[in-house]
């Protein structure tokens, strides 16, 4: 089901929407529905970004564990070289705390 809202544009930016849509094939409305269905796919996309960041943020404070990017580095290549190579070790965050056991 669809609802009408109303938008007040700039003249400018409602004759671009015009001249975009024309040259794309489409109505003004067209443009404008999948313009903005875009957009809120994409903050969604951020939003989703953002809160995996956070949660991977609070589980390294909680865990106190991290991984060298040499180390990770060094690992990652070898393996596409069909090595086998030992996983990286954690190491503390901070040196003066002991890292917790990691989570099963």
């Amino acid at each position: 089901m669809s609802s009408t809202t109303s938008l007040k544009l700039p003249d400018a930016l409602k004759t671009r929407i015009a001249q975009v849509a024309a040259f794309e094939g489409k109505t003004a409305h067209a443009l404008m529905v999948e313009t903005l269905q875009e957009a809120m796919e994409h903050a969604l996309a951020r939003q989703r970004l953002y809160a995996d960041g956070e949660a991977s943020y609070q589980e390294t404070l909680g865990t106190n564990a991290v991984f060298g990017a040499a180390d990770v580095k060094a690992y990652v290549l070898a393996r596409l070289q069909g090595g086998k190579p030992g996983r990286p070790q954690a190491r503390p965050l901070d040196g003066a705390k002991p890292m917790a056991p990691p989570h099963g």
